[in-house]
């Protein structure tokens, strides 16, 4: 039901293997554009006005944490997924409820963090914004 949601998605992943497998995961799973990038700035640019439906984000990408690109999408109410190798401990606090699958994570742990984040962003499709973001 809620997988019928999953238009577009972002991904900011570094190792390129796994980028891979997440995009064809989500194509499965119906995504029709999967957004990848291993660069901070690009990321940031899409993720402040592209329309996507929830995203992807490994905490540290080259080095750098990502959660920059994870306030412009907080911003912006679109759900998303931590990803990565480092604990949860790692996670800047304000970001600390988020969903986090640690690598290496399996299809199925993907798909229900992904079902996870747009059934709680969007409860009833016919709900009104303040009671989609509540």
């Amino acid at each position: 039901m809620y997988m019928q949601q999953l238009r577009s998605v972002l991904i900011l992943e570094d190792e390129t293997l796994l980028s891979i497998t997440i995009e064809d995961l989500l194509r499965d799973l119906g995504a029709q554009q999967v957004l990848s990038f291993t660069d901070h700035a690009q990321a940031a640019a899409h993720a402040q006005s592209a329309d996507i439906d929830c995203a992807i984000l490994d905490v540290v990408i080259r080095g750098r944490p990502t959660f920059e690109i994870a306030d412009i999408l907080d911003d912006r109410g679109i759900p998303f997924v931590f990803s990565s190798g480092v604990s949860i401990g790692e996670v800047e606090d304000r970001h600390r409820h988020r969903p986090f699958l640690s690598k290496p994570f399996s299809d199925d742990d993907l798909r229900e963090s992904i079902r996870r984040v747009l059934e709680k962003q969007r409860p009833d499709a016919n709900a009104g914004p303040s009671e989609a973001s509540a």
